[in-house]
């Protein structure tokens, strides 16, 4: 593997010090939710964030972040398990924390699942924004594990919502269980 491959250690470590800055610098509250990162990321840049769940299995994305006046959009897998859910939520959040812009246009496909009465191309044009440089897409991922693991972590030193048998399966269910209600 040369320096320059996408998953080069230089570059995950340059990422992973730059993201855990980011992810400091922003100042947020613990959360043991991606819900509650949600509104609390919400309130610290000032727009909203909507999560819209959409099957999108015929599409080559499985998540994708809209920036819409005053309104970020979170497009996500509707139909996979929650832990899945919650993965590609914080990697488009990761996007919006670090501030990325799209290099390349919406395929159609995608564009056909989202706003199937448009035109592909006028929705092309309009959102310009769906792909990201390879840069951009390690950067989200390692920023999404951050984030993951800080809501994992303040999850577990605040220790189980319940420990009975009933509140282990309700746990397993999230967890497994293809979602429809959404996360």
């Amino acid at each position: 593997m040369t320096p320059t491959a996408p998953t080069s250690r230089a570059r995950v470590t340059r990422f992973l010090r730059d993201c855990q800055a980011r992810l400091s610098a922003l100042d947020l509250p613990e959360v043991d939710s991606i819900a509650a990162l949600i509104e609390a990321l919400s309130r610290r840049t000032g727009r909203p964030i909507q999560l819209v769940p959409m099957a999108l299995a015929a599409s080559p994305c499985s998540g994708l972040w809209l920036a819409v006046a005053g309104t970020d959009l979170i497009v996500y897998e509707a139909g996979t398990t929650v832990p899945h859910q919650e993965h590609i939520i914080a990697h488009e959040l990761a996007h919006i924390v670090c501030g990325h812009r799209s290099t390349g246009p919406v395929d159609d496909e995608t564009s056909r699942l989202l706003f199937p009465d448009l035109d592909p191309l006028l929705v092309r044009d309009m959102l310009a924004r769906a792909e990201y440089s390879d840069d951009h897409e390690l950067e989200a991922e390692v920023m999404a594990s951050l984030i993951l693991l800080r809501i994992r972590s303040f999850s577990a030193r605040r220790g189980p919502a319940g420990s009975g048998p009933a509140a282990v399966l309700a746990r397993l269910e999230r967890s497994f269980a293809p979602a429809g209600g959404g996360v």
